[in-house]
C-alpha cells in the first residue's frame, strides 16, 4: 500500500498568501504592470459585493483568480510560464523551511508527495520544480495550442474540490491513509487533512487552531 503526503501550499509551504503576492508582482512587473489598473477596474465591484458581506470569501476569491488570467489574453504558454517563473524567484525566500524539511523527509521515505492547492498549476509547477512533489494539484490555466485561452470560468481548487482532485490522480492506487500525512493552514482544509492518520496544522487560523487542539492533532507554529 502506498503512503501519501498531502501538502497545502498557501500558508504551508509558502509563509504567505500567493493571493496578495499575485496583486504586487503585477502591478510591479515591468511589462504586465500597465494592465494593473484595469485588473483593478474589474475586481472592483466584486471586492465591494465581498466587503459587504453579499459574497463569500471563495466567490470572490475564484472571480479574482479569473479576472486576474483575463488580464494576460492573447499571451502564450511560454510567455506566462516566463512571468511565473519570474514570480517563483521572489518567493523562493519565504518558504517555511520546517515544512520543506518535512517535505524531503516524506521523499525519503518513498512517500507519494501531492501539492493540493488553489493557487494557478502554471505557478506551482515553476515554484516547486525543485521540489521533490509527484503531483502539483493546482487550479488549471486553460492553454491550447500553445496559447491561453479566452477565460471564461476556472474550475478553483477549494475545499470540496480538493478531494476530487486527489482522488482522481490516485485512482488506481491503493492508499494506507491510516499512515499517511497532511498540512493545512485553514478551517477549509479540514476535509483533507481528515483523511489521514497524521494531520499536521501549519500556521493554522484561528478555527483550525481551536479543532487542531481538540483532536490532538500536531500544529507547526513557525
Amino acid at each position: 500500500m502506498t503512503t501519501v503526503a498531502l501538502f497545502d501550499f498557501d500558508r504551508t509551504i509558502y509563509k504567505h498568501e500567493t493571493y496578495t503576492l499575485l496583486m504586487r508582482f503585477l502591478q510591479s512587473h515591468e511589462v504586465y504592470g500597465k494592465r494593473y489598473k484595469k485588473f483593478m477596474r474589474r475586481l472592483m465591484p466584486v471586492y465591494l459585493l465581498y466587503k459587504m458581506n453579499m459574497t463569500p470569501e471563495k466567490t470572490m476569491r475564484k472571480k479574482a483568480m479569473e479576472i486576474y488570467l483575463k488580464t494576460f489574453e492573447g499571451s502564450s504558454e511560454q510567455e506566462l510560464r516566463a512571468y511565473f517563473r519570474e514570480m517563483a524567484e521572489e518567493m523562493a525566500g519565504d518558504f517555511n523551511m520546517e515544512v520543506i524539511e518535512r517535505l524531503h523527509w516524506h521523499h525519503e521515505q518513498g512517500h507519494r508527495i501531492l501539492v493540493i492547492s488553489g493557487a494557478f498549476d502554471v505557478m506551482l509547477d515553476e515554484v516547486l520544480k525543485d521540489l521533490p512533489v509527484d503531483s502539483k494539484l493546482g487550479t488549471q490555466v486553460p492553454f491550447r495550442d500553445g496559447h491561453l485561452l479566452k477565460v471564461t470560468e476556472l474550475s478553483h481548487v477549494h475545499e470540496k474540490q480538493k478531494l476530487v482532485r486527489i482522488e482522481e490522480d490516485l485512482q488506481g492506487v491503493e492508499v494506507n491513509w491510516k499512515e499517511s500525512f497532511a498540512y493545512g493552514d485553514s478551517i477549509y482544509d479540514i476535509d483533507v487533512l481528515g483523511l489521514v492518520g497524521h494531520p499536521v496544522a501549519v500556521q493554522p487560523d484561528k478555527e483550525l487552531k481551536s479543532y487542531a487542539y481538540e483532536q490532538g492533532w500536531e500544529i507547526i507554529e513557525a
